[in-house]
Formats: C-alpha cells, sequence, structure tokens
C-alpha cells in the first residue's frame, strides 16, 4: 500500500518528464489500471484467503509485486508500464491488501478500532516513507534503478511481515455464502458508498503536485505534497475509527466526505500558493481516508470475523468500479 499510495511521484514524473507529449487521461490508466485492479481484484483474493489461508495469498501478492517493478524497470512504452507497474503491480496488491486489512478483526475485539486504524494508518505511513525515498532515489540514479531497488524492498519487507500472517477464526462449516453475502442489503449500501467515494479520492494525490509545478514549485517541493497527504491520512486513518465509535460510522463519513468535495470542488481551484497546497493536503489526508478505517469494522460487525475477508472483497470490487469512472474522467478534465 505504501508504493501504491506513493505513485503519485510517478505520475508526476511520467506526466511532466518521461511522457510530455503524452495526456494526462492516458497516463492516468497507469495508477487506474493499478488501483482498479488492487481493489477489484479482492472479490477473487477474498474467497482465496478463506479457501489458502492469510499467509500463502499475501506472499503470492508479494511476489508478483516485486517482479512488477522490476519488469516495469525494463519499459519503454507507456502500454508496457500499464501493463506492469498497472496492472501486473495491481493484481499482487489485491493478494496483500484483502488479507492485511481484514485480520486484525480476527484478533481483536476490544480495540479492534486501533487495530484496525493502525494497519489502514501503515498505508499512509508507508506512502510517506516511500515517497522520500522514491524523490531520493530518483534524483540520485534515475527512475529505473529507483523501480528495481523498490522490488527489492519491497520483497524483503511486505515478505517477512507476510510470514507472520495467521488465520485465528476458522472458515465455518460449510465455506461461506458469496452469492448471498454480495446480495446483502447491508453491504450493497457500504459498497455504494465505496464507490461514489473513490470516484475522486485520488484526485488531489495524482494532481496537486502537478499543480504545484505549475506555479513554479521544485520537483521535490512538489512531490512532498503526497508526503504531506500521507502524513495526514496515517493520523486520520486512527483517529478515524474512534471518531466512528462515538457519532457512528455513517455520520463520520457523511461529515468527512462533505468536506473533502468542498476541498476539491472550491479550495483547490482558489489556492494558488505553495502554503495553501500544504494545507489542503494535510487536511485533505486526514478526511480522505475515513472511509478505508471504517468498512472493515462496519462488514465486521455486521457478518462476523469469519466473513469479513469475502466482505471486504466484495466492497472492493464496487470502488474499483469508482476508480475506474473517476481517474480517467480526471485525466481528461485535467488535461
Amino acid at each position: 500500500m505504501g508504493i501504491a499510495n506513493s505513485f503519485g511521484v510517478f505520475s508526476t514524473l511520467y506526466i511532466n518528464f518521461v511522457y510530455p507529449s503524452t495526456s494526462a487521461a492516458s497516463i492516468a490508466w497507469i495508477g487506474t489500471t493499478l488501483t482498479v485492479l488492487m481493489m477489484g481484484g479482492a472479490i477473487a483474493t477474498g474467497p482465496l484467503t478463506d479457501r489458502l489461508g492469510f499467509r500463502i495469498v499475501a506472499l503470492a501478492g508479494t511476489l508478483i509485486c516485486s517482479a512488477s517493478l522490476l519488469l516495469a524497470s525494463f519499459t519503454n512504452a507507456l502500454w508496457q508500464v500499464v501493463l506492469t507497474q498497472g496492472a501486473m503491480f495491481g493484481i499482487g496488491s489485491a493478494c496483500i491488501y484483502s488479507p492485511s486489512i481484514s485480520l486484525p478483526a480476527q484478533w481483536h475485539i476490544r480495540n479492534r478500532p486501533l487495530a484496525t486504524g493502525i494497519v489502514a494508518a501503515g498505508g499512509g505511513a508507508g506512502g510517506m516513507a516511500f515517497t522520500l525515498v522514491t524523490q531520493k532515489l530518483m534524483d540520485s540514479v534515475g527512475y529505473r534503478w529507483t523501480l528495481r531497488a523498490l522490488a527489492l524492498v519491497l520483497l524483503c519487507v511486505s515478505g517477512t511481515a507476510g510470514y507472520f500472517y495467521k488465520r485465528r477464526v476458522p472458515v465455518p462449516r460449510g465455506g461461506i455464502g458469496f452469492a448471498s453475502v454480495a446480495r446483502d442489503a447491508r453491504l450493497i449500501s457500504v459498497g455504494m458508498g465505496g464507490l461514489f467515494v473513490n470516484t475522486s479520492y485520488f484526485v488531489l494525490f495524482y494532481y496537486l503536485p502537478t499543480a504545484a509545478l505549475k506555479i513554479g514549485q521544485t520537483k521535490q517541493a512538489s512531490n512532498n505534497l503526497i508526503v504531506y497527504m500521507n502524513a495526514g491520512t496515517t493520523l486520520g486513518r486512527i483517529v478515524a475509527a474512534y471518531v466512528s465509535e462515538v457519532v457512528g460510522p455513517i455520520n463520520s463519513c457523511i461529515g468527512s466526505y462533505t468536506i473533502c468535495a468542498i476541498l476539491i470542488v472550491v479550495v483547490m481551484l482558489v489556492v494558488k500558493s505553495m502554503a495553501g497546497y500544504i494545507a489542503l493536503a494535510v487536511v485533505y489526508g486526514m478526511l480522505c481516508s475515513s472511509y478505508v478505517s471504517i468498512t472493515p469494522l462496519i462488514l465486521t460487525n455486521a457478518f462476523g470475523p469469519q466473513v469479513v475477508t469475502t466482505a471486504a472483497g466484495i466492497v472492493n470490487m464496487w470502488c474499483a468500479v469508482g476508480v475506474l469512472i473517476g481517474n480517467p474522467s480526471q485525466g481528461a478534465v485535467f488535461q
């Protein structure tokens, strides 16, 4: 998740330096493919995790992700980047993301909001760290060797973590009724919420650094905006889990995403200074992450820890549809 959340660094590089004559809408398909398959692929990796276990699926995803970054470092055309850094990395990420976000619900009851929030915050903390590392590596060794270095780091870190994944709650006797879960009105409601959230979720992650470049900021200063956003999500995902316990998950999400809509539609168009962009990045990062932390809690309470992996996979498929609609549209509007 950290590398996926730091993709804005690569997006800025591809739009402005590697493929400057290619439309932003076309380049957006890299991030779109990655995110759609990471989320949509969970509809398969969720049941696969129930069948094969958390560890095997997560380790398989680690190998696929590492191989995808390595292959991406040898690409010479945009369509090759879409296939490797986009599609292949997205499939591997689905194998890691679904087990990782669902596992805390099986091991924690009393402190479940905190545990889920910490795990979700890992994506923000990783995005913050990998954004800084990626930028430094790009400046020193170029983006191709950066991809190779990230492949090695991912293999070591994610591989080590995945080795310790272990199911606590057994799969119900007779298996999990996939169709009955997918048709459940509660899950459909959560899924539709995820669809609308993800239609515009990545606007600032992908295009705020480019907006900073256009007002004369350096590439490093522009990419640091992704660090600020990930710093916000790291804190926001932990806080969101607790806030949902106080005001309710639905009220928490409505409040957060109403403000996020205002930040994207109004504030981003009005602000034209770096100080304003930094404030926007931090506040948006804190608020936009609510859905990530709250959804596993809602699904666990509704379906139980035995079914949460499959339920989360189905909801992520809804989210993938939102990304598929939103990201290419954003690229076309930006262009």
